[in-house]
């Protein structure tokens, strides 16, 4: 998928929200690394831990705001030639790659100016320790879980789009169901915000013909950004609860030369609230 300042994400957004939102991973990523660096260059305990919070500070401040930028420059080249677009399995497996290799690239630089060590010695500790870092933040990643315990019900609002089959540009079949929002209501009866961001989430869902193949987004007219796409659904921000809202949809561009560089938008569509 193309990605487009305030209009879309990539999967690095969501790995480095996930050490903003899990502060706790930060800890887990540098009591890892500790152990991983006293193991392969014998340094004593003092020496290991502020090797770890420093390579982590400035991969954890720096590098994650160096790699997310890197990584649209990724999706801006790739997406028009690996399968499954923006948020495909390869662009996962990239994603997590690409920043763990920098995260390493930057660690070793600052151990090596701390320390004084070549960075032929540093490298593999480095990189076993990102390695095993990551796989702990995609861990997390998979098994959180978004339960609220001040959440007592939600509340959920189906809006229907006024058009719901679709033959997309490359001739696959869509078809758009019924849409909600969930509102959370906490034990006093009152809303809640999103943890996410305040207003309201409005996620289309849908079923497509081409699994893993990413040819279409939506974009809501009313606000800024969206939260990716996925398989089967899409969420869009919305600042206020509204009867009706009217969605853009983009389809990738036909010509490959162009792709989502130069996308196509082909249909307005009008989703309105289901009275009860």
């Amino acid at each position: 998928m193309k990605p487009i300042f305030l209009d879309m994400v990539w999967p690095a957004i969501f790995v480095s929200t996930t050490f903003y939102n899990f502060w706790y991973l930060v800890i887990g990523t540098i009591i890892i690394e500790t152990f991983v660096i006293k193991l392969f260059l014998k340094f004593n305990w003092k020496m290991s831990i502020i090797a770890s919070l420093v390579g982590n500070c400035i991969s954890g401040f720096i590098g994650t705001f160096i790699m997310i930028w890197a990584m649209l420059f990724w999706h801006f080249v790739a997406d028009n030639f690996v399968p499954n677009g923006t948020f495909g399995t390869t662009n996962w497996v990239a994603t997590f790659v690409l920043m763990c290799l920098g995260s390493v690239f930057l660690e070793t630089l600052a151990i090596k100016i701390l320390y004084k060590e070549k960075i032929k010695k540093l490298f593999l500790p480095m990189l076993t320790g990102n390695f095993l870092s990551y796989l702990f933040i995609a861990y997390s990643m998979i098994t959180n879980s978004n339960a609220n315990p001040a959440e007592k019900s939600i509340q959920t609002i189906k809006y229907l789009p006024n058009k719901q089959n679709f033959i997309l540009l490359n001739k696959s079949k869509l078809f758009i169901d019924t849409s909600i929002i969930k509102i959370s209501i906490d034990k006093n009866g009152k809303r809640m915000n999103d943890s996410k961001s305040p207003g309201y989430y409005l996620t289309i869902l849908f079923k497509k013909e081409n699994k893993n193949d990413f040819q279409f987004e939506f974009k809501i007219l009313e606000d800024q950004f969206t939260n990716g796409i996925t398989d089967s659904s899409q969420e869009l921000h919305l600042n206020e609860l509204k009867n009706e809202f009217k969605v853009l949809m983009e389809q990738k561009n036909t010509d490959t030369s162009l792709g989502w560089q130069k996308p196509i938008i082909t249909d307005t569509l009008i989703f309105k609230r289901i009275k009860k």
